[in-house]
């Protein structure tokens, strides 16, 4: 059957509970260091009155929303990560006025700040203000990315563990989704590219675009009160910038740069989009101030390591904030680290490469499991390591060596146990949300408590209906299986029934080219609506039957394009 994994547009960050049941509570205790614990009251939920007409509501979601109240209307900043998560939140916000919603900002493209905007806006055409690359950065991660993503956010938002082990994410108490969690976003419709300035409902605000976290980041600065809405470049936990998720470069000196605009503007009153709100302009400006000073320190020092001649393990090992900015309450590593942000430092400016000639064609890691357990005296001398490792307490060498074993026999029942067992006694001890759930969601995984899905969401159709057809496409050629297609050479053809849009697909022995046009060589052409041939892409309609129903082949045979389609199934890797 095929499978093309598009799930939605943003599904790829709003990841919870479709991979299983929660898994039982384990026999011993799991430790959570106090500092982490101490960290919840930071979400405690609720909406906060920040100013007059100026409200937060923070613990109902990962991300906060924030209302702006007008003489005539309300503007909402965010909005949340799902449209159950908005339906709470607005029920809170109808408490405090009625007055109608006459525009939504997004502060980014991440999803926990969209998700919920056609519930703010309800049945009314609302404006939609957000930078111009939020939509591109959307649909890059939710269509060519999504399998992968999905998986990793599934291990670093640790939703399957139990009440316990599951503490907080480090910058939201969790994140609002499950199984029955839908999602209800509206494509912006003012978009801009440097600053945009605008009065609504009797409020004046300027948009600045402020890279950081993302590279369609703004921040929203109202000027007639000093008050300064950040968006996700300033939050009460140490910069992801990286996370382990995965993501593209993130540019430390961009983000310190935006935070330096928001420094000049002296803001008296600050409400990020995650954690609490700040008061004073002198806390303010300490903050930004330290805020910046610790995303330069780590860029710069790395760079200076880096011409030291230190590789990214090196740099990692050693890098650290000085003592004043390690003590900032806004620095504690409950999102981000400093280790992670050099690692990602080096690659975003030198590229994978360390400098080592021994790391230029390395083994394949099964060559090297095949080589380690020979030097350890065959399989069962190197599992001795790792079982005496962990017996010895060592468990970051004990989780290393494992990787040699498990490659080279899977199901090794002494190694998994000791495995799982250095995986939580790592996780026991860890701070930071994102590395404590990958190692407990890890070892839960290993001891078959669940499965990690490929797809948690499914989208509605007016999502895909919104979305343009290159976009599924490129998914297509994602999931283009290489090695089947290694000796086909082919032109298909996609007339589309309800859009004056034609492309041909063309395959090269492996290789994929789309054109934007019906070309007149093509060996297959197909019409089809454009609606049902996405929703079958994303297996909103069954793909064998959607083959015989939605689509007409005008030129060649359907079994020729059926089996045309067969080359994109997604499979394992070998």
């Amino acid at each position: 059957m095929l499978r093309i994994s598009m799930v939605g547009l943003w599904a790829s960050f709003l990841l919870l509970t479709a991979c299983g049941k929660p898994p039982p509570a384990p026999a011993a205790a799991v430790a959570t260091p106090a500092a982490l614990q101490a960290h919840s009251a930071e979400f405690a939920r609720g909406v906060e009155k920040v100013a007059d007409g100026v409200y937060v509501a923070i613990g109902y979601g990962i991300a906060n929303s924030i209302l702006l109240e007008g003489t005539d209307g309300v503007i909402i900043v965010d909005t949340m990560e799902t449209a159950e998560a908005a339906q709470q939140v607005l029920a809170e916000f109808r408490k405090i006025t009625d007055k109608p919603v006459k525009a939504i900002i997004y502060t980014h493209s991440h999803p926990d700040h969209i998700g919920g905007a056609r519930v703010f806006a309800g049945d009314a055409v609302v404006p939609v203000y957000a930078h111009r690359d939020v939509v591109r950065n959307m649909e890059k991660t939710s269509i060519e990315l999504q399998t992968a993503i999905t998986k990793r956010s599934l291990l670093m938002y640790g939703p399957n563990l139990p009440a316990e082990e599951m503490v907080n994410v480090g910058i939201g108490p969790a994140l609002g989704l499950d199984q029955h969690s839908t999602v209800n976003s509206l494509r912006p419709t003012r978009e801009f590219d440097e600053q945009l300035s605008d009065t609504v409902a009797g409020i004046e605000f300027e948009l600045v675009h402020a890279p950081g976290e993302t590279d369609d980041q703004i921040f929203v600065w109202l000027p007639q009160r000093r008050i300064l809405l950040p968006g996700d470049n300033l939050y009460k936990a140490f910069p992801n910038l990286y996370t382990i998720r995965g993501t593209s470069y993130r540019d430390p000196r961009l983000w310190a740069d935006s935070l330096d605009l928001m420094r000049a503007l002296k803001p008296e009153i600050l409400v990020p989009s995650h954690t609490r709100p700040l008061h004073g302009e002198q806390l303010i400006a300490d903050t930004l101030t330290d805020y910046r000073d610790g995303i330069r320190y780590l860029y710069d020092q790395t760079l200076r390591y880096i011409n030291l001649g230190l590789t990214p393990d090196e740099i990692a090992a050693r890098i650290h904030l000085p003592a004043h900015l390690a003590q900032s309450p806004f620095l504690q590593e409950f999102y981000g680290k400093p280790s992670w942000s050099a690692r990602s430092i080096y690659v975003g400016n030198l590229g994978w490469f360390d400098g080592n000639p021994a790391t230029l064609e390395p083994l394949a890691p099964q060559d090297e499991a095949v080589r380690m357990a020979k030097l350890a005296g065959g399989v069962e001398g190197l599992a001795k390591q790792v079982t005496d490792a962990e017996d010895a307490g060592d468990h970051q060498w004990a989780l290393q060596l494992s990787d040699h074993v498990l490659r080279l026999q899977p199901e090794h029942a002494a190694v998994k146990q000791a495995r799982i067992a250095a995986l939580r006694a790592l996780g026991e001890r860890e701070a930071n949300p994102n590395a404590r759930h990958w190692y407990l969601m890890s070892a839960r995984v290993l001891a078959g408590e669940f499965a990690l899905p490929q797809r948690i969401l499914t989208p509605t159709p007016e999502m895909l209906a919104q979305m343009p057809l290159p976009r599924f496409f490129d998914g297509m050629a994602v999931n283009l299986d290489a090695e089947a297609a290694a000796d086909t050479v082919i032109a298909v053809g996609f007339e589309f029934s309800d859009r004056d849009e034609r492309y041909t697909y063309l395959i090269r022995r492996g290789a994929s080219e789309v054109v934007p046009e019906l070309r007149p060589d093509a060996d297959i052409v197909v019409r089809v609506s454009a609606q049902a041939f996405k929703e079958m892409l994303a297996q909103l309609r069954n793909p064998a039957i959607s083959l015989v129903r939605d689509f007409e082949v005008t030129k060649g045979s359907k079994l020729g394009f059926a089996k045309f389609m067969r080359l994109f199934q997604p499979t394992e890797a070998e």
